[in-house]
């Protein structure tokens, strides 16, 4: 059964914004637009119309795609916008910034875009021959190969969300594509999931009988508030007041061997594929310092980790919000290829997640919207909040490669799915499995690094993540 938001807009909405949904709408701004961005390259035609017909339908499914903040009685809300389908609208001007696409006919203007405008969520589709140094995107498809870009704003939505939209959409394309009813093999959202997208739960067992152990938690919290983490900002090599375009975004793959292999090393460790992935990052950020130059021994590298809140009672809600973030550190010297080091910080990132201590930001987040100017102030605040982001999106795809539609993995030949970069943060790692390989992509921000450093920065880690099956090769 199709959902048909539209119809519910007058009990959903005005809907309160979430202290985190403000935070993020406050930290954009023009140069650093606060989006979740993503390519798609098919292996075949798209049809521009029936791609569009498509994200029309997959975002009338979303309450929250096209709404502008509204102050009612001194509170924020969503409302929905003043031309509703602003948002649904589906193809716009632009592109992205995609490193070897040299002759892109422009970047997407964000500097004098109206806020409610900005926080819709877009599609663009072009078709043409994205193999080789080709100099320029043609119109007609010359390999049958389709680029497809997308962004979403990070207020409405975090990637999870994101990632709900774009398998209804490839969902709802390839239902039509075949002549199906569009919303065959789609699960049934519950919009009312929305007004429960701001709790936390800190009042349930789970959490209270922690609470002695909070005192040694926020002794914790006040090292990450004193402690100056490294800002890569300072190893700028791009001269001020060059041109750039927005996003910027490189991308590697992880061989299935090199897959196999972290695999093999988390088992046998005892923790969490994503625990590899993380100590490798901080190994190769640590190496690529140790080659810049500097003494940086001493430094603390900090990586922001967001996480999702979302439980079982969450899987049909409609993309929005909900995430928190944590911080882990590490000195630059302080890696090491022992056990102990992807032991000690899968322990860390469990006992965050076992004792709630995830939530700690959002509680912040809310003591601030209290004084709304304060919120504003210091989610604008120009200053480093960590050395890189790390996301680890899982298997984006893997639900609509099981489903109906047919679709295997090559029919997508990549993809780069990223959060944005923000001042004093310039780097987005992402990490994403797509059947046997893995997905590396990397935005950075153009006005700090040059692309060759980006490229240097990515490689980096990803003969990190190639390191295992290289030695047993050997």
């Amino acid at each position: 059964m199709e959902n048909k938001p539209k119809e519910l807009a007058e009990d959903l909405f005005p809907l309160l914004m979430s202290s985190i949904e403000k935070f993020h709408w406050y930290d954009s701004r023009p140069g650093h637009p606060n989006f979740i961005f993503g390519r798609l390259e098919f292996r075949k035609r798209i049809d521009p119309a029936l791609a569009e017909e498509a994200w029309k339908i997959a975002l009338g499914r979303q309450p929250l795609a096209g709404v502008q903040p509204e102050k009612i009685k001194r509170r924020w809300h969503w409302a929905p916008g003043v031309d509703s389908e602003v948002g649904r609208s589906g193809v716009i001007k632009g592109s992205f910034n995609y490193q070897g696409f040299k002759s892109l006919p422009e970047a997407w203007d964000f500097e004098g875009c109206e806020l409610g405008v900005a926080l819709s969520c877009h599609l663009e589709i072009r078709a043409g021959n994205f193999q080789g140094a080709s100099e320029e995107l043609h119109e007609a498809s010359v390999d049958g190969l389709t680029m497809v870009y997308f962004a979403v704003h990070h207020s409405i939505s975090d990637g999870a969300g994101a990632i709900l939209v774009v398998n209804e959409w490839l969902a709802i394309y390839f239902n039509l594509e075949a002549g199906r009813v569009a919303a065959t093999g789609l699960q049934r959202l519950e919009f009312e999931r929305l007004r429960t997208r701001n709790h936390l739960g800190i009042l349930s067992w789970s959490y209270l009988k922690h609470f002695f152990q909070q005192p040694v938690a926020l002794f914790g919290a006040t090292k990450f508030i004193f402690r100056k983490s490294l800002d890569l900002t300072a190893q700028k090599d791009v001269a001020d007041g060059s041109t750039r375009l927005y996003p910027t975004i490189i991308g590697h793959w992880v061989d299935a061997a090199a897959v196999g292999g972290l695999n093999r090393e988390s088992c046998r460790l005892g923790v969490t594929f994503n625990s590899i992935l993380l100590g490798r990052l901080f190994v190769a950020l640590a190496k690529f310092m140790a080659r810049d130059g500097g003494d940086h021994r001493k430094d603390w590298l900090r990586i922001i980790l967001p996480i999702s809140l979302r439980g079982m009672s969450d899987r049909r809600m409609p993309a929005a919000n909900k995430t928190t973030i944590v911080q882990l550190d590490r000195r630059v010297d302080g890696h090491s290829e022992a056990d102990s080091f992807y032991q000690n910080l899968d322990r860390e990132i469990r006992i965050i997640r076992g004792w709630q201590l995830d939530k700690i930001f959002l509680i912040c987040i809310r003591l601030l919207a209290i004084v709304d100017p304060l919120l504003r102030q210091v989610a604008g605040s120009r200053k480093s909040r960590g050395t890189v982001v790390f996301t680890n999106l899982g298997e984006p795809f893997r639900k609509l490669l099981k489903s109906r539609s047919k679709l295997n993995c090559e029919v997508i030949e990549q993809f780069d799915l990223v959060g944005p970069v923000r001042e004093g943060t310039p780097l987005n790692y992402t990490v994403a499995r797509h059947g046997d390989r893995l997905r590396v992509s990397l935005h950075y921000d153009a006005s700090v690094f040059s692309a060759k450093r980006a490229e240097e920065l990515l490689e980096t880690y990803v003969s990190e993540l190639h390191r295992d099956s290289s030695c047993e090769a050997n």
